[in-house]
């Protein structure tokens, strides 16, 4: 093992600390190629920094049931699934962002990933409570991408909303 660190540009040690730190930093590997979305949504919520968040294991396992009993769900992956909806009223089943970098990505405002980070926004429970103002605040200063963002936002509150009060769905 010591002979391994000696050779490698960068020590097992260092490449480890970045991986906790990216974790920490929600950070989560995208999904595998052909995964279906409703069981990348479940690995999802199961990586949920906060250990309150996670589902309970009798939650997981009415998940997978319900999944059993519902193949078909199983038929859309995560590659075919529209990211954002075509109107504010369409609550889209997925995908549940655990990254506010992926998130900013995905609503192609990775420009603010720097402001957001600066302002101390580095999870997205503390995202969803922003308003038009902390908004604002951040340095989000084009009308455009702050309508983007607040609609993004209330997006993600009504997912929120949505999987505390019902739980798992397929």
């Amino acid at each position: 093992m010591q002979q391994r660190e000696e050779t490698c540009p960068i020590s097992l040690s260092a490449h480890r600390n970045r991986v906790i730190l990216s974790i920490e930093e929600g950070y989560r590997l995208p999904a595998p190629m052909g995964c279906p979305a409703a069981l990348h949504q479940l690995m999802l919520h199961c990586w949920q920094k906060e250990r309150s968040h996670r589902p309970k294991f009798i939650d997981i396992v009415s998940f997978l049931d319900k999944l059993i009993r519902n193949p078909s769900s199983l038929h859309t992956l995560v590659e075919d699934v529209l990211i954002m909806p075509d109107s504010p009223g369409e609550i889209p089943e997925y995908p549940f962002f655990v990254s506010v970098n992926d998130w900013l990505d995905s609503i192609k405002m990775g420009q603010y990933k720097t402001n957001f980070m600066a302002a101390g926004y580095t999870s997205m429970d503390l995202v969803s409570r922003m308003s038009i103002d902390d908004i604002r605040r951040i340095g989000v200063a084009l009308i455009g991408h702050q309508r983007r963002i607040v609609s993004s936002l209330q997006t993600l509150r009504l997912h929120m909303m949505h999987i505390q009060d019902k739980g798992f769905h397929v």
